[in-house]
């Protein structure tokens, strides 16, 4: 029903009465002033989902009684206001900045001038001056005789359709005001001014008083939110920035917020917080957020809440933050950032990769404690020991133990773990275990496919071919004669000695011919 054209024919109606504005006592006294319309009439309320109707506790006060005048062919419709709700009625109207006078009907006065409009179109909570005297009616708390609407059935639809549920009312002007608390999945109704009756649009008046109406029902299904995080893999002592993303319902819930659970091994960073609505930075004075750092945990949690959601009804809103990865975060697990989207957990994961290596001897056997560093790009990484061997990356320098000196176990074993699989890492040998073998340091580096860790050398990097990339050793000697002779540098050996051969049998040569003569 287009309330508009019903307004309209309304005050049609009134107009066509001498422009007079019947009061409801008049009405009701005297039968030259028409007869109360008593018959019933369907409302019928639509919405999204079910459960828009379903939550739903919606009251019916009845503000405008409908009056006919004359009877068969001759006959006309006019509205008065209902007596027991006058004083709702007149004062909502003086607040909404409708004109009112002591000596007239004003809701009948309001309808005969066009001072009440509608919006058919949301958020509903434009500044129209029916949307104001709806909002007046509820707040000002002076309406009486309201009727608990039960639905005469289930509602009935489809997602793809819409649903619908009817009640029965004597007809009328009603206000229809919501008592039921917002859910996840669906805000609280606005008031909603709805009349019965059909207007003749050629004659713009009232002609049946008890057709009936339809009304979209004027709350809305709360939209999911989501999380992001920046980076899917990192490593421990790196930061992410976690994204929350959610629409505020129009018109709006009279709460918004995002409520976030961060899991072990982050760190909220409280100053990195910023607002967007539709994409367009918002002031950080509309927002309330933790004014210190959290940190995450099993039990962990904090809201970000919106001052005002009307302020930004049916906008996106988002929030980025950042969080530091700290040293309590599991190298197996990663670490874990949740969103409360109504009650159902939105997860953001970033996960950690690691690497192994041994240290051998000639014959396979792990070399213990030699010790090796770890760089990312130019900067040396920081290490904590979990066990002989097994070095977890410090979040900074100043963890607890933090080394950049990590020495292989009794096997030789060295492993890494903490790690981001979009890096590349230089691993060093920067002391050998002792005196005994071969003062050479080679280096290699370390990238990941799918997670697993790849090796790579150069001729630079292992000149003597100590690194095996496919079986993740590296070896080292007691003397020359133990080296792989491979790469470059086993090249040169291999010359080398060649050429010292090949002197020595020149030099035999001569030798022998000297002594022939």
């Amino acid at each position: 029903m287009k309330m508009r054209k019903l307004f309209a024919g309304i005050a049609a109606a009134a107009t066509l009465l001498g422009g007079m504005a019947l009061g409801a006592t008049s009405a009701q006294a005297d039968d030259a002033a028409g007869t109360p319309v008593t018959g019933e009439a369907t409302f019928t309320f639509t919405a999204e989902t079910a459960e828009q109707l379903n939550n739903a506790r919606l009251k019916a006060y009845k503000i405008g009684d409908y009056v006919q005048y004359g009877s068969g062919t001759d006959v006309a419709y006019g509205v008065v206001t209902n007596l027991a709700n006058k004083k709702a009625v007149d004062a909502a109207l003086k607040t909404a900045g409708v004109a009112t006078a002591d000596k007239q009907d004003n809701l009948a006065a309001a309808l005969s001038t066009g001072a009440l409009d509608i919006s058919t179109t949301r958020p509903w909570n434009s500044p129209d001056k029916t949307r104001k005297f709806a909002n007046a009616l509820e707040s000002e708390n002076k309406l009486t005789g309201g009727t608990q609407v039960t639905f005469t059935a289930a509602p009935t639809g489809s997602d793809e359709s819409g649903y619908s549920a009817t009640v029965n009312l004597p007809a009328g002007i009603y206000v229809f005001i919501d008592s039921a608390a917002a859910t996840g999945s669906v805000t609280k109704a606005i008031p909603m001014i709805v009349a019965s009756g059909t207007v003749d649009t050629v004659k713009k008046v009232l002609t049946n008083p008890t057709a009936g109406a339809t009304v979209n029902m004027k709350n809305t299904k709360n939209p999911g939110k989501t999380k992001e995080v920046d980076k899917a893999s990192a490593a421990i002592g790196d930061t992410l920035t976690y994204t929350l993303t959610g629409t505020i319902a129009n018109p709006a819930p009279t709460e918004f917020k995002f409520t976030d659970k961060p899991g072990k091994g982050l760190t909220i960073q409280a100053g990195t917080f910023r607002f967007y609505a539709d994409d367009v930075e918002a002031p950080a004075t509309d927002f309330t957020v933790p004014d210190s750092d959290v940190t995450g945990g099993e039990n962990a949690s904090f809201d970000v809440i919106v001052n005002n959601p009307s302020k930004y009804a049916g906008k996106v809103i988002k929030v980025t933050f950042n969080a530091m990865i700290n040293d309590d975060a599991s190298v197996t697990d990663g670490v874990v950032n949740k969103l409360d989207n109504y009650d159902t957990n939105v997860e953001a994961k970033t996960g950690f990769v690691g690497f192994d290596f041994t240290k051998v001897d000639p014959d396979g056997k792990g070399i213990e404690n030699v010790t090796f560093q770890v760089k990312d790009g130019d900067t040396t990484l920081y290490f904590v020991k979990q066990n002989d061997g097994s070095y977890k990356k410090a979040a900074s320098t100043n963890t607890p133990d933090a080394t950049t000196d990590v020495k292989t176990n009794a096997n030789g074993k060295l492993v890494f773990t903490g790690l981001d699989a979009t890096k590349t890492y230089t691993v060093t040998e920067t002391a050998r275990a002792n005196g005994d073998y071969l003062d050479i340091k080679p280096s290699f580096t370390v990238s990941f496919s799918n997670g697993a860790a790849v090796l790579a050398k150069t001729a630079t990097s292992d000149p003597w071919g100590l690194v095996n990339t496919t079986a993740k050793t590296v070896k080292n000697v007691k003397s020359i004669t133990q080296l792989p002779l491979t790469g470059a540098a086993g090249t040169t050996l291999f010359t080398v000695v060649a050429l010292l051969v090949a002197g020595a049998g020149v030099t035999v040569a001569v030798k022998s011919r000297q002594r022939m003569h």
